[in-house]
């Protein structure tokens, strides 16, 4: 397990967390403050989600040990707790809701791919790309 345990880690706005094809070594949970994720599409930043305190992102990279699939920016000023993959065992063994937490954020990000899929989405090429990185 971590020796230090979870860490507290305080970002600007418009600080870069973590980008694209990153190695993943924390997920973090919103404290306060806002984190956009963004996407580079075909050479364009999109954001294509903007979380708030008590999201959780950064989880696929520790549950699968892959690189980031997208950046992560701070909208505003923002404090996080930093888990690392060691930290998340930790807690899932002290407290069973942090895995609940972390499926709870994978499974609402799959369905809103499959929403977003279903409706037709107005950039379907993009669209795919995203659900097959959320689902891979």
């Amino acid at each position: 397990m971590s020796d230090q345990g979870p860490q507290r880690k305080q970002f600007k706005s418009g600080e870069t967390i973590f980008s694209a094809g990153d190695a993943s070594d924390f997920c973090y949970q919103i404290f306060s403050g806002e984190v956009n994720i963004v996407l580079n599409a075909q050479g364009v930043q999109r954001v294509v989600a903007t979380l708030s305190p008590g999201e959780v992102f950064g989880e696929m990279g520790i549950i699968d040990d892959g690189p980031r699939s997208a950046a992560a920016v701070a909208a505003q000023e923002t404090v996080c707790i930093a888990y690392t993959p060691d930290d998340i065992l930790e807690q899932i063994d002290q407290n069973p809701e942090t895995m609940a937490a972390i499926m709870k954020t994978l499974i609402k990000r799959l369905r809103d791919a499959n929403q977003a899929i279903a409706e037709g989405a107005a950039d379907l090429p993009m669209t795919r790309r995203i659900f097959s990185r959320l689902t891979s």
